[in-house]
This record gives C-alpha cells, structure tokens and sequence, in this order.
C-alpha cells in the first residue's frame, strides 16, 4: 500500500512525502470442533469414550477444558459408573465447541468367572493367592468385584493365611455371583512367628550399652531387655488408639552419657538413673517396678545381691489396674516360696519359665523331650505377647547369666520343635557405634542333651538359654 502526503512544518514550508508498507489485520481465531471416539458406552468401570478437538484445521485438544454435564473432566477422556445422557463440551479461552451427546447404558454382566492363580498354597502367611474374575467370558471386572472368603468379605484380590483348611471363594459384581472356587492351604513344614506389630526389618528394639562400663551400665542387660519390651507394650497400646498415661517415657532417648550418644530409647534412662545399678537385675521385676511401682518378689532380694530401684516407679499406676490390667493376659505365677506372702505370686503378666523345672535336669526329660517342652513354652508365651531370655555362654548355667529380647521363633510343624528364634542383644557389639542388630539364632540340643543351645551369633559362637520372661501385650489373646 502506498500513501502520499505534503506536510506543512512550523517554518511555512512543505513537503511531500510517500510512505509505503502493509497494515496489519487482527487474528481471528475460528470455532473449536469436537469429536468423539464413540458415542455410547457401557457403565462397566471400563468402557471410555477419548475426546478431540480442532480449529483452524489444528489438532487443539490439550489445550481445551472438557466438560460432561456441566461438570469439567479431569482429561479428555469421559466414563461413568452412572448410566444416562451426558452433555459433552470444550472451551479453549472465550470459544466454546459444538455438543455432542454420549449415551452411557447400564452394564450387567450376564456371566461372572472366577479364576485363581493356583487353588493348592502353604498356610505360612505369605504364600498367597491371586484371583482373576471376567464377565462375559472376556472382560476382566477383577478391580470392579467384591471376592468373599468362606462368607467373610476378602481385602483385595488376593489371599494367604496362616491357617490349614479349606476355603470357599466367590466374587460378587452388579448382584451377579460367580463360580465357587475351593482353595486349600497346607500347613507349612516351618511357619516364622514374630511378636504382634513386628516383622523382620520392624517394630523391634535394641538399647546398646554405651561403651561397657564407662557410664556404669555394664551390668545392665536386664536394663535394655526390659526396655525394648516396654517400648513395645507402649506401641501395641497406642495401636489399639490408646493415649499413654501423663509421664509415660516414651520413643528414642535423649540423654546422653558419652561421646556416642544416648541410648537407642530413653527408657533405659530411666533404669540408668532410677536403679543402682552395681549389680545384675531381673526384667520381671524391672517392667512392673516401671508400670505399677512393684517388684513381684524383687523385695526380699539379699541386700547386695542384685540391682535395686532408688525411686517408686509406678509410670502407668493411674490407669493401670482400672484401664490396663483387665485388656492384657495375667495368668502367669511366680512361686519363688509357696504359701508365702510375697515370694508366691499369682495372676501376673510377666513371669519367669526357669528351665530346670520345666525343661531342664530337674525333669524328667531327656533329649528332644526337652526341646518340645521349650518349643511348647515359646509357643505358649507368643500366644499372650513377646518376651525376654536369661542366656548363659557356658553349658554350665550356673555361671553368669545375660539378658536379651526374643521378639520371634520359627517352628516345624512336623515335628513340633522351635528350630530358630529372633533376638536383639545389648552386648552383641562390642564398638561403637553400635547400630540396632536382629540377631538368628538356630535351636538345638547341646551335645550332653541337657540345654537348649542357640548357635549363629558372631561374638558368642553358641549360649544356653537360662529362662524364658514371657511378657503380655495389651489386648493381645485375652476377650474384651
């Protein structure tokens, strides 16, 4: 385009001048066009219709909002659970597309098949089950349906157990039952067990002492032991949606005595600080000093003879006896002399299993008889919580005894025999810094066929168990 023009300036001259170029016109952008992939589809939770949109010949669907109903889609991808009409459109800025109309129908499958990954599995608890239900002998529903175990609805898509039988598997979808499939679970030869809320890589403690003796905890095995298994009643208390009593120590420690650190949990603060600690202790006298203020017996202990408790304890004696005591198994005894008061206690939840009386040379027991009686034992103690172990490192028991916390046991159901246990240990390290060790033991016989030997620890080579502390959790095997 050419422009001519004579412009007068403020001199009173004139000029003439010729300007050329082009003038620009505004873009108008054209009308946004949707299409759909299909128009109708079924409410079976897999059926989808994918939207496109275009202008100006462009493909624009990503930068369109989509909208079914009203309602504005999270992509441009539509399904519903609900069957009718749905009015669908896209906006891109001030444009607004065409409508489309999709029609969603109501699915009901008239076949629902069940199928399993296999229908023979061991009842150790993690072997396992996979189900796979399809509708009309194609479309897989498995993510749609409800599967139901002997009656009882199933979590999920798959099963395992820990106990041998028989099951009944059905799955239900839009009121349509399928097939019934019968699963049957083997005992397992070896079946592990671990104390409530703990598994291989979780839910066990293991307080260290702190250099061995420079902050005056060398004698404090039982100290640790009995930490670790408060530390776990305080979890399985607060996993059944209780609240800890005001005072309640609880969680990693704090105080630190040594240029390592402080102790794994601030329990052990308090036996460091609350006991005189010149001599060995007694976890079944330690745990319940710590929720009641008791001793069971610790009492009539020889002036000198073992560690004593220089405050009252008593963390939990506000609630103990009215909120506690009643929701954890107290069957337990502690005769230490019959018919007297004090050294014959009754209706305890922490006791101590010696084994001269009940698996050692004071029986009758000779051999595997012995084992089974300690396999029974160990079974019997899981059944109501967790418990510690007074451990020897001489076949002579009489020596000096150790204390550690057992938190799980593998058995063999075929013969009835415990042939591996779990066990964290305050000693098994000897330098710092000493990090939290689940240690496995194997279970055995010792070559005069009077102890139960454990063998695997890499510092002790072999120990002798002494006694078994079987220790109740809250709500763990009692009826509330």
């Amino acid at each position: 385009m050419v422009l001519n023009a004579d412009i007068t300036f403020s001199d009173n001259t004139t000029r003439h001048f010729v300007f050329s170029g082009a003038i620009s016109t505004p873009v108008v952008e054209g009308d946004i066009t949707i299409t759909a992939s299909q128009s109708t589809i079924t409410n079976n939770g897999l059926d989808y219709v994918d939207f496109s949109a275009t202008q100006d010949g462009n493909i624009v669907t990503n930068a369109c909002t989509f909208y079914a109903n009203g309602e504005v889609l999270d992509s441009s991808r539509f399904s519903s659970s609900i069957a009718g009409k749905y009015t669908i459109y896209a906006t891109k800025g001030t444009k607004r597309s065409n409508e489309l109309t999709i029609t969603v129908k109501e699915y009901l499958p008239s076949t629902l098949t069940l199928s399993a990954s296999k229908t023979t599995m061991v009842a150790n608890g993690t072997d396992m089950v996979t189900f796979t239900i399809k509708a009309d002998s194609n479309l897989n529903v498995t993510s749609l349906c409800e599967i139901y175990v002997n009656g009882s609805k199933n979590n999920g898509t798959t099963f395992k157990t820990g106990s041998a039988g028989t099951y009944s598997v059905y799955a239900m979808y839009k009121g349509v039952k399928s097939n019934t499939i019968t699963v049957t679970a083997n005992a397992s030869e070896k079946v592990i067990v671990f104390a409530e809320g703990v598994t291989l890589t979780s839910g066990w403690y293991d307080v260290n002492k702190k250099a061995q003796g420079n902050n005056g905890d060398i004698n404090m095995c039982w100290a640790a032991t009995s930490s670790n298994m408060i530390q776990w009643f305080q979890d399985r208390y607060k996993a059944a949606g209780k609240t800890l009593p005001a005072g309640a120590v609880d969680g990693p420690g704090v105080t630190s005595y040594t240029n390592y650190g402080p102790y794994e949990l601030e329990l052990m603060n308090v036996f460091h600080s609350e006991w005189d600690n010149s001599r060995g202790g007694h976890m079944q006298e330690a745990i319940p000093w710590y929720f009641e203020g008791k001793l069971n017996g610790g009492e009539f202990a020889s002036p000198g003879s073992q560690a004593v408790p220089k405050t009252a304890g008593g963390y939990w004696k506000s609630i103990w006896d009215t909120e506690v005591y009643p929701n954890i198994y107290h069957g337990y005894e502690n005769v230490i002399v019959p018919g007297v008061e004090g050294l014959d206690l009754k209706n305890l939840y922490i006791t101590i299993f010696n084994n001269y009386y009940l698996w050692g040379s004071g029986t009758s027991y000779l051999g595997v008889e012995r084992l089974e009686a300690f396999s029974n034992l160990i079974v019997e103690t899981f059944r109501y919580g967790m418990a510690g172990l007074t451990i020897n490192l001489g076949a002579n028991l009489n020596a000096a005894s150790h204390a550690v916390t057992l938190w799980g046991y593998e058995i063999d159901n075929a013969t009835g025999l415990v042939t591996r246990l779990w066990i964290t240990d305050s000693d098994d390290l000897m330098t710092e810094p000493k990090t939290p060790l689940l240690n496995e033991y194997s279970v055995s016989i010792d070559e005069g066929k009077a102890n139960i030997k454990l063998t695997g620890n890499t510092r002790y080579g072999a120990c002798y168990v002494v006694s078994i502390h079987p220790f109740a959790g809250y709500g763990i095997g009692v009826e509330n």
